[in-house]
Order: structure tokens, then sequence, then C-alpha cells
């Protein structure tokens, strides 16, 4: 049976692999995007919030289809929209059908992303050690793949809008090969008490989970679209240097989650989670403050670790503290860390503008530490119940 639940894990690495690799493939073609239809900044930014409108407008039922129908089941079903939505902005004639277009791909990525981070906790659970870390590593170095592949096929004389088709049929059909021999969905009993807790207080449970996927997910958000920014304009970095940055923190990540199970095996999701967010405040907090560009870099990485296992580790841990089917779960998780991927970047530019970045930075910095707090005084309890389980 464990060789079993290997194979099964193995596919469902793959799957996480190529989510990441197909996003990773969409990303280098928006500025081409962009001058093809001749878009402002302003214009491009409404079409990537239409992307994140269409995570946000599916995150209310797709938990709810997924345990319905199975989280394998929409796993095999969604590839359908997911991979042909990331190269149908690339044939929009204007900013109205793009916005239509980028829609339809937040839409179809974040269901199938649910389905995919639930059928991820039904294999958990079979082999009972922590695996969520490390899916999410997949997912990075999916992305980590899927960029490369378009940094290679763009420096050769190569059409560069064949690159996004031929990209996504490739994906599409491994998909298709991994996605036979997932895990199916257990059956859980409706309307009964699971760990002592009664279903009525799925949602007070769920809470503090949600409110720290929100903190870490905020903060995530803030370096993505800020960190290279903030080390342009206030140690004069130069583009080149402040993408080493990033990278280093994207490197950390990866790292990270790659490693972040076998953490939690040996210390503990509470003792992983506290030092997560410690880390992340530090690195926010370096970033900051950093005089030179190589503090920045140490920040970046810093903070990189922190951030890594956050959600992942949230996301098990739910759905362990409810017994809740793993849909439901991640959807609810899920949508309050995508809330925070929209919220932070525009929040930190309002204060960036009147107050200055050190100051947006060295709030974030401040919230990331929250979640310690949080954890005390609304999770301690129920982290407990998890490991006397």
């Amino acid at each position: 049976m464990t060789s079993a639940h290997n194979l099964v894990h193995n596919r469902v690495r793959g799957i996480f692999f190529l989510h990441g690799a197909g996003f990773s493939s969409w990303v280098p073609h928006i500025p081409m995007v962009q001058d093809r239809l001749g878009l402002g900044h302003a214009d491009l930014g409404w079409a990537l919030l239409a992307a994140a409108v269409g995570v946000l407008a599916v995150m209310p039922f797709a938990g709810r289809l997924t345990d319905h129908f199975g989280s394998d089941s929409i796993v095999r079903h969604t590839k359908w929209a997911y991979y042909p939505a990331l190269a149908i902005p690339l044939f929009m004639n204007s900013l109205t059908t793009l916005s239509i277009a980028m829609f339809v791909m937040g839409f179809s990525a974040a269901c199938l992303d649910i389905a995919m981070n639930a059928n991820g906790l039904n294999v958990e659970r079979a082999k009972r050690k922590s695996l969520m870390s490390g899916l999410h590593g997949f997912w990075s170095l999916g992305g980590f793949a899927g960029a490369g592949f378009a940094a290679l096929w763009f420096a050769l004389p190569l059409p560069m809008t064949l690159h996004l088709p031929v990209s996504v049929t490739l994906l599409l059909i491994v998909h298709c090969y991994l996605q036979n021999g997932l895990m199916r969905d257990p059956v859980h009993a409706q309307n009964t008490e699971t760990y002592g807790v009664k279903q009525k207080s799925i949602f007070l449970i769920l809470l503090p989970f949600g409110i720290c996927a929100f903190i870490g997910q905020f903060g995530e958000g803030v370096i993505t679209d800020w960190a290279t920014v903030l080390m342009n304009s206030n140690l004069q970095s130069g583009p080149t240097l402040a993408a080493i940055g990033f990278a280093l923190y994207s490197a950390a990540m990866a790292a990270a989650r790659l490693s972040g199970d076998r953490v939690v095996d040996k210390i503990g999701r509470p003792a992983v989670l506290i030092v997560s967010s410690g880390l992340a405040s530090s690195g926010y907090l370096l970033l900051a403050l950093a005089p030179n560009i190589i503090i920045a870099w140490i920040g970046c990485f810093i903070a990189g670790i922190g951030l890594a296992v956050i959600l992942p580790l949230l996301i098990s841990a739910a759905a362990q503290a409810t017994g809740k089917s793993g849909g439901s779960v991640v959807a609810t998780i899920a949508a309050t860390g995508y809330s925070a991927l929209m919220a932070g970047p525009p929040f930190i530019g309002f204060i960036g503008e009147h107050y200055g970045l050190v100051t947006a930075f060295l709030m974030t910095s401040v919230f990331l530490g929250m979640i310690i707090p949080v954890y005390l005084l609304g999770m301690r309890k129920r982290f407990k119940i998890i490991s006397n389980s």
C-alpha cells in the first residue's frame, strides 16, 4: 500500500508542477500582449485584475464542486479549461476581450488549484505525514521550468507566438497521463462531530487559520510586486541587481517548500508556523532598512524562507482540525489568501505614495509578526488536538 501511495504522491507532485509551469509560461508574454494592443499600465492593470476577479468568482462553489464530484474528477476535467486559457489572451484584439480571457484564466486556474490541493490532502491523510509544503515546492519548480523554457524559446529563432500553444499542448498531454490513478476522495459523514467539534462551529475553527493565511499571502503579494521597486528607488540598485534579489527570494521559497515537510514532521507545525512568521517579519525588516544591496538580498532570502510554508501548512492543519473534505477547507483558506494577494500590493502602493516604501515595508514586517499572537490566541488548542489525534 505504501508503494501505491508513493505512486499517487508522485502523480500529484506532477500535477502541481504542470500547473506552475503553465502559469509561468504565460507570464513572459504579458509585455508583448501589452505592446501588441497598445495598452497603458493602467489598462494592463485592469486586465490583470480581471484574472484576480476570476479567481475570487470561483471560490464560493469550487470547494463544493470538488467535494461533490471528487477532487480527482475536477482535476481531470478542469485541465480542458486551464491550459487552453493560458494561450487565449495572445489572440485577443481589444482590452475588453483580453479582460474576458484573463477572467477565464483566473477562474479555471483557481478551480484546478483547489482540486489539486484537495487531492494532495487525500494523499497526506493516507500517508499520515506532512506533504503539502513539498507539493507547493513542486509548483515553484514548475514555475522555474516554465519560465526557463520560455527564455530558451525566445533566445532561439522561433516564432514567439507559437511558444504558448506548443507549451500548453505539451503540458496538457502530460497532465492526461498523470491524472490517471489520482487518489479518490474519502467518504466523510455529514453533520457529525469531528475532533469533538460540531458542523456549525467549522467557521469559527477556520477563522484564525484564514487570518494567518491572509497575513502570509499579503506579505507574498507585497514582496512580489514591490521589492524590486524598493531596491531600485532606495538603493539605486538598477533593474539587474534588484532582479537578483527577487531571484534569491524565489529560490529560498522553493528550497524551503521542498524541505518543509521534513521540518514539520521533525519539530511540529506550531514551531514551524512561529519560526516562519519570525523569519518573514525579519526579512522584511532587513529589506526595509538595508543600507546596501547585499543586506537587501539577505532580507529577500530570509523573507522567502519565512513565507514559503505558511500557506501549505495552514491548509493541511485546517483540514485536520475540522475533519472536513479537502475542497471546502482549501477553498476557504485559498479565498482569504487570494484576497490578500489582491489587497496587499495596492494598499502598499497607497502607503508608499504618502509615507514612503520604507514605512510600508516596516508596516508589513509588523503585520507578518501578527501570525504569532493569532496562533497563541486562536489556534494553539486546535493544534494540540491535531497532534494528539
